[in-house]
């Protein structure tokens, strides 16, 4: 738009440019000429500003006219310096993977008190230990270690004899025979507790200096779920892959410290391949073991962990299905049996007083019959990593 002369008394023009004349004074200086160029150059301008917020929106090097008319009609154009460079942030290092064939079978110091008992270092490992939004978790420590190696009764050689490990379930739910179970059961014996007890983690510092390795008791769905429910954040076949992983860290959350895992119910869950499956590769890759307690004849718990070398020991009988001490010594003798034919033999029980009290009573008298008490976790094979 064309702009008005300036009338007398108004401020001061600006620098490099020349008054423009009063209305009633004769014109001098710009012609015709000079303002048809002075337009053109403008609109010339103009169509540089628009190109230079092209391509694509991306903003390009601005570009400043400065018109200075000077006596002579001479333009001078001004560029203007280049806008400064955008920082780019390097994307975040990621941390190397651990080797699936790493493996540091590292253990944890024992003590020996004056009478000769076993007591086991403190837990947790820090190594061993993920903080989450649920809590800690169990992982593999970046130099290969597993849970199921540190946190390990260990075993004296078998130097060929039979070995039998038994398992004691249950553990944290009523304080009286988890007491009794910690203190006066045989430090090989391996203990698992519930998820739901209270002061888990204070029982699991007991058992571990009584000499105990520890498990963790996960419930899965039965066949007659939910008339029998095993509790809450069980394991059911009705869920997805995701929603069982999440109920599974919170259950892994719960303490710190054992070994691995044992299954609490699960007739149905653990026939079920499919939703076994995920839970079973989640436990291999937080340095876990798992104890098949045989509660369904159809466990899928065993085949499924040959197949992806996730550490596996099977149960062959519950001691205290039959609450008697005729009851129970029977079960050790057959267990016995079991270990001379096979090598090896594992059973599960409760922390009964009866249960405990044959179980003290049988174990004084294996090793004169040239069969060993060990751990659960002694009971995996060498080749498994």
């Amino acid at each position: 738009m064309a702009r008005k002369p300036a009338q007398r008394g108004r401020s001061r023009p600006s620098r490099n440019v020349k008054p423009e004349a009063d209305d009633e004074a004769p014109r001098s200086g710009l012609s015709p000429l000079l303002i048809v160029t002075f337009l053109l150059l403008a609109l010339l301008g103009g169509v540089i500003g628009w190109l230079a917020l092209g391509d694509g929106g991306r903003a390009m090097p601005s570009v400043s006219l400065t018109l200075d008319a000077t006596a002579n009609g001479q333009v001078e154009e001004l560029m203007a310096s280049p806008p400064r460079p955008v920082p780019v942030t390097p994307p975040a290092a990621t941390p190397a993977a651990i080797p699936a064939e790493a493996v540091n079978r590292r253990t944890l110091p024992v003590s020996l008190s004056a009478d000769g008992k076993i007591s086991l270092a403190p837990v947790p490992d820090p190594m061993l230990v993920e903080q989450t939004v649920v809590g800690s978790l169990p992982r593999i420590a970046e130099d290969g270690a597993r849970a199921w190696h540190v946190y390990a009764h260990p075993a004296p050689p078998a130097n060929g004899r039979p070995r039998i490990a038994v398992v004691i379930s249950g553990m944290g739910l009523s304080e009286v025979p988890t007491r009794l179970a910690v203190q006066r059961l045989p430090a090989p014996v391996s203990l698992a507790f519930t998820p739901y007890g209270e002061a888990l983690q204070e029982w699991v510092a007991q058992a571990r200096a009584s000499g105990h390795e520890v498990l963790l008791e996960l419930p899965m769905e039965p066949y007659d779920y939910p008339e029998n429910d095993p509790g809450p954040h069980a394991l059911l076949t009705s869920l997805s892959a995701e929603e069982n992983t999440d109920r599974l860290e919170w259950l892994l959350s719960r303490f710190s410290g054992y070994a691995g895992v044992i299954n609490f119910f699960g007739g149905k869950f653990s026939t079920a391949e499919t939703a076994l499956g995920p839970v079973m590769a989640e436990l291999k890759g937080r340095g876990l073991m798992i104890v098949d307690n045989q509660s369904a004849s159809r466990s899928k718990i065993s085949d499924v962990a040959k197949q992806i070398d996730l550490p596996c020991v099977s149960a062959t009988s519950q001691l205290d299905t039959d609450l008697t001490a005729a009851g129970i010594d029977a079960k050790l003798a057959d267990l016995e049996k079991k270990a001379v034919a096979e090598g090896f033999a594992a059973a599960v029980g409760s922390p009964f007083p009866l249960t405990i009290e044959r179980i003290n009573l049988w174990a004084e008298q294996l090793n004169a019959k040239g069969i060993i008490l060990v751990p659960v976790t002694a009971l995996i094979s060498e080749d498994i990593k």
